[in-house]
């Protein structure tokens, strides 16, 4: 019986090699080649943020802290700067692996930044609170200064300024830098050649190599792509013969890897091929993940998923900096970071599996599509998936990625009349959800369910794309913070506490619509978002109430999705499975943030722009040497060994058979 067992799995397994050539799935990361071995002669293999630890030191050969190294963390209070948490980070896996590469980021962002570095009011240690330039200019030198004076000698490279850019405009780079950020307020358009200039100062005053990198999302936009390489063109060809050896003053373009089913692998190609044109200046791929619609993990996602990024890391191959690349392409990409290790049910892309490996640690397609590119797409294809269709209210439109939409999220379109409210643009069928009164005050309230994102922004946007967010939104968009329990005052509102994964939540938000802010404020359409870059939640229901004065009634105004003439809103949908959300254990990879802190970067990359034309807003040994370097292309003969086993094992199964025959026979 033993024997049938092993030659049933052995059968297996033959079947699987044969018909896919390709390992199976479903092995601990161990039983494949490591990813940095495979791509070490293409470029460097690195993880952005944490992991798991004994699958990040055996498949990652650079590490990039996701947020230990940002201004609120480094210099929370102006001239305390504190680096414990990124050189305990660095510690731990240097300790581990020797070998291993650093990189910095974030120096200049707009986001998870004290508000006191650029002067923003109220006025703190004695600035004066108007956006100062002086001051402003002031503090973000003295922040890069001692930040990359402290780690430049540990560093490959640093992300110097982190998405800078707002709405593009291909034709003017300069008026596409998003206006109602910080540093763009204190110090205009300048303000990104002013940190690289900075940032090089320092890096050539110690004669260090380190990487000045520019670091943006959706890239892959085509508009996009042409604002940063206008913008880095311009900056590098003002700056000419600055910097000792020829150096351009931005050496990198890190092109942010946030990126789902929807994402065009040509137009990743043809960014690439955009960047490849700018002398000296070299391509990282940063913080990469490919999202899936939450809930369950099917065959169909995940075949999908792998072939996403077999597509994609094909084209990184034949973009590839290192003598493995025999394509006769631009050598532009030096680096590829993974943005995780395993799929995390909560924190950075929570419940949207966009790891190459599942929540237990097994490799899923994912892994044979970064392995083995060239074999998984000619051994596999795109499945359907099933969508269903949007319930229709006028002027509401509701979008959830687990029913195969791009993002998740809801717009409430105020009114598309300027001499009514001026702010509001309608969507592309010009329906409208209701015209606000001056001075009306009105109460949005929503159900949602967590489905891996535990925190809910309410927004103000200016037309109907998952981005166009008015400037002062930007600016405020992580200040008005609240419990799940509480009624916000303000929009954007910021729900981030009091919620857990796969629990159902019911969020308020009370505001009064003065009409008076300016047309670049705060009054525009209303947007619902997942907090923290998550895509992984489903809104069940949506009511507007204009809420009454004196002893008026309340007047209903939006319900979905049953409508008007039904003020009952949907059922609250109970959590899967009936567990109680509190009770339900994280597991150890539960959260690629740092200490409770955003993950990652804060804002979603389908939280600036729209996704659709975007693309798309956290113990092992050391590692194996003994490998020969061209072994990693190579495919696992486990058919052979398979066929050597079965027929090694009948041939046991014959030599018993004939000493049970001869012993009988001779007891005859």
């Amino acid at each position: 019986m033993l024997l049938a067992s092993i030659l049933n799995n052995d059968l297996l397994s033959a079947n699987v090699t044969t018909n896919n050539d390709l390992p199976p799935t479903g092995l601990t990361y161990e039983n494949y080649p490591p990813l940095k071995d495979v791509y070490k002669d293409y470029f460097s293999f690195g993880i952005f943020g944490k992991g798991e630890m004994e699958g990040l030191l055996y498949n990652y050969a650079s590490y990039t802290p996701g947020n230990e190294m940002k201004p609120e963390n480094t210099q929370r209070e102006k001239g305390t700067f504190t680096y414990t948490s990124a050189d305990n980070a660095m510690k731990n896996y240097s300790d581990r692996n020797r070998d291993m590469l650093f990189y910095g980021h974030t120096l200049a962002w707009h986001s998870q930044t004290p508000t006191w570095m650029w002067d923003a009011p109220p006025a703190r240690y004695d600035q004066p609170g108007e956006f100062d330039r002086e001051t402003a200019l002031e503090n973000l030198n003295t922040h890069i200064e001692n930040v990359l004076g402290y780690y430049g000698s540990r560093i490959e490279g640093i992300d110097v300024v982190n998405e800078a850019i707002g709405d593009s405009n291909p034709d003017d780079w300069k008026a596409s830098l998003a206006k109602g950020e910080g540093w763009y307020m204190a110090l205009g358009w300048e303000w990104v050649e002013l940190a690289f200039l900075k940032a090089a100062e320092v890096v050539d005053s110690n004669g260090w190599d380190v990487k000045l990198i520019y670091n943006d999302f959706g890239l892959d936009s085509p508009d996009k792509a042409r604002v940063v390489y206008e913008m880095v063109k311009d900056i590098n060809e003002k700056y000419r013969g600055v910097r000792p050896n020829g150096k351009p003053l931005i050496e990198v373009i890190g092109m942010q890897g946030h990126y789902s089913l929807f994402t065009k692998a040509q137009e990743v190609e043809d960014s690439i091929k955009l960047f490849a044109k700018l002398p000296g200046v070299k391509v990282h791929v940063t913080e990469m993940d490919i999202a899936l619609p939450p809930g369950e993990l099917t065959a169909e996602k995940e075949n999908n998923q792998g072939m996403k990024y077999a597509e994609l890391f094909q084209i990184y191959r034949n973009y590839a900096a290192g003598p493995a690349n025999t394509t006769g392409n631009s050598k532009v990409i030096e680096s590829v970071k993974l943005a995780g290790v395993r799929d995390v049910r909560t924190g950075w892309k929570g419940g949207e599996f966009a790891m190459p490996y599942d929540y237990d640690g097994k490799a899923k397609e994912a892994l044979l599509g970064i392995l083995y590119p060239e074999e998984f797409l000619a051994t596999h294809e795109y499945m359907d998936t099933n969508t269903e269709e949007q319930v229709q209210i006028d002027g509401v439109y509701v979008y959830d990625t687990g029913k195969g939409d791009r993002w998740s999220g809801a717009n409430i379109i105020l009114g598309s009349d300027a001499s009514q409210w001026p702010w509001s643009t309608a969507g592309e069928d010009g329906k409208i959800a209701f015209i606000p009164e001056k001075d009306a005050t009105y109460r949005l309230t929503f159900n949602y369910t967590a489905k891996g994102t535990t925190s809910i922004r309410v927004r103000w946007i200016n037309d109907n794309s998952n981005g166009g967010y008015t400037s002062a939104d930007g600016v405020n968009v992580n200040t008005y913070q609240y419990s799940a329990n509480e009624v916000a005052k303000h929009i954007p509102a910021y729900f981030n506490s009091g919620m857990v994964n796969m629990g159902s939540y019911t969020l308020t938000t009370e505001i009064k619509l003065d009409g008076s802010q300016p047309t670049d404020g705060l009054i525009g359409n209303i947007a619902i978002r997942g907090g923290g870059g998550g895509n992984a939640f489903s809104i069940n229901w949506i009511k507007v109430e204009k809420i009454g004065t004196n002893e008026d009634p309340d007047t209903l105004l939006v319900n979905w999705p049953k409508g008007i003439d039904d003020e009952d809103p949907v059922e609250e949908k109970p959590p899967v499975d009936d567990k109680d959300p509190i009770d339900e254990k994280p597991p150890v990879d539960s959260d690629n943030s740092v200490d409770g802190e955003a993950p990652i970067d804060s804002e979603d990359p389908v939280d600036r722009e729209d996704s659709i034309d975007n693309k798309d807003p956290m113990n092992m040994e050391d590692s194996i040497d003994s490998e020969d370097p061209d072994d990693g292309e190579k495919l696992p003969d486990t058919a052979t060994y398979t066929f050597n086993s079965l027929v090694f094992g009948m041939m046991l199964l014959l030599v018993g058979l004939l000493l049970i025959f001869t012993k009988r026979k001779l007891k005859q």
